[in-house]
């Protein structure tokens, strides 16, 4: 699977003007500016569509569960799809989530800690 981030890659002739434009502030100027206070949501940071890199295609959003230990454990990824390339992308919040599984993943190949995990549960089934 290929992990993707979406960044906006600025004009860098609209930067090169508006440095050009822009005056340096005083440090009276920079004290007598008003603070400006605002809030940040939790769904900002969200990736709720996108563009495709390679076919600029909408990406279709859709959720991936991923089991482990026999259903024991479930992980939900969101992932963004194009469905004429078949890539898949996620965002940085879905990554830390699918890094976690692998790693869960890995360790549940390892037949100690698999042996140990089952000892540990069948009481609980029992």
């Amino acid at each position: 699977m290929r992990i993707c981030f979406f960044f906006q890659e600025p004009n860098k002739a609209v930067q090169k003007e508006k440095m050009k434009t822009e005056h340096k502030m005083s440090l009276k100027e920079l004290e007598s500016l008003e603070e400006f206070p605002f809030e940040i949501d939790e769904s900002a940071t969200q990736v709720i569509e996108g563009l495709c890199p390679i076919c600029q295609q909408k990406l279709v959003r859709y959720i991936d569960n991923k089991s482990l230990f026999d259903g024991l454990l479930t992980f939900h990824i969101i992932k963004l799809m194009c469905l004429q390339c078949k890539k898949e992308f996620l965002d940085l919040e879905e990554a830390k989530k699918y890094d976690i599984f692998l790693a869960l993943e890995r360790m549940g190949k390892n037949k100690i800690f698999s042996l140990v995990a089952e000892r540990k549960m069948k009481p609980l089934y029992a």
